[in-house]
């Protein structure tokens, strides 16, 4: 991001383009969920900004959600009870990164992170759809990837960065990824009675260059396509499983019908898999 933008202004652009490619009204929104990473201030609504700016109706429930990468998948299954509870018409998923504004050029870090925003607007429909979500909760190592003042609290003297506060929980934490993406994938698989010959196509949270790969054969997904975008955009957080299926659509490599496996994961630990069908 330039100077003066704000992930407010990313967020604003992908929820404008999401509603249009839906051919879905501002007035049509029932619920709003968000996660920013580095919003410009704490103990603030982020959602209401956005909300204010889409001028949305004043009924509309708006959350900033928060389960670090691993939001996202965590926003459809609260919409997914929303809508099917009647509490609400449509929900405007939205996920925004402005990790830059969380690192030091200089350090190694750094280029693993990126600015992006990306939006979902996820609605009632006669067929396709959400087939199955598993979620997962473990809080051993809580403190792996965080923003904070170096070597303690983001309220002390000094300017929060992200860094890895805890070298050996990540360690951890990297090594079992690929045996929790197996986990969720086969679960989540069972529960929507699939087998994994079926899927045509594999996302998944991206934090490193090798992780999608070995993820991808270790749970028996390897017909399945998938896109690489980490080496455009570096690691956004919550928005890189939309932005896979982004990309995916674009290239037309999704198709309605395609059967589709979402795995992502957050640090803290939250983590699980989805399985849905596309189409619109």
């Amino acid at each position: 991001m330039p100077p003066g933008m704000t992930t407010h202004d990313l967020e604003l652009y992908a929820a404008r383009d999401a509603l249009e490619r839906a051919r879905v009204q501002p007035c049509d929104i029932d619920l709003l969920l968000t996660h920013t990473v580095a919003p410009e201030y704490l103990l603030s609504n982020s959602a209401a900004l956005l909300h204010h700016g889409l001028k949305l109706n004043t009924e509309c429930f708006a959350m900033q959600a928060e389960a670090a990468a691993y939001t996202f998948l965590m926003q459809l299954t609260i919409a997914e009870a929303m809508i099917v509870s009647g509490r609400a018409r449509c929900a405007l998923l939205v996920q925004s990164c402005g990790a830059s504004r969380l690192v030091e050029n200089d350090n190694e870090v750094s280029p693993y992170f990126g600015d992006g925003a990306t939006a979902v607007v996820v609605g009632n429909v006669a067929s396709r759809g959400l087939l199955s979500s598993v979620h997962y909760a473990d809080g051993q190592h809580p403190n792996t990837l965080i923003a904070s003042v170096p070597r303690s609290t983001w309220y002390a003297e000094g300017r929060p960065l992200i860094h890895i506060g805890d070298a050996a929980g990540m360690r951890a934490v990297l090594l079992q990824t690929v045996d929790l993406c197996t986990k969720s994938v086969t679960a989540a698989l069972a529960k929507a009675g699939c087998e994994p010959s079926a899927i045509r196509f594999f996302s998944i949270h991206q934090g490193t260059p090798w992780l999608r790969q070995i993820a991808q054969e270790s749970s028996g997904l390897e017909t399945a396509a998938s896109v690489e975008t980490f080496s455009e955009t570096g690691y956004l957080f919550s928005a890189i499983i939309p932005l896979g299926l982004r990309k995916a659509e674009d290239e037309g490599i999704l198709k309605p019908g395609d059967l589709i496996t979402l795995f992502g994961g957050g640090t803290g630990m939250t983590y699980g898999a989805t399985v849905l069908e596309w189409g619109r």
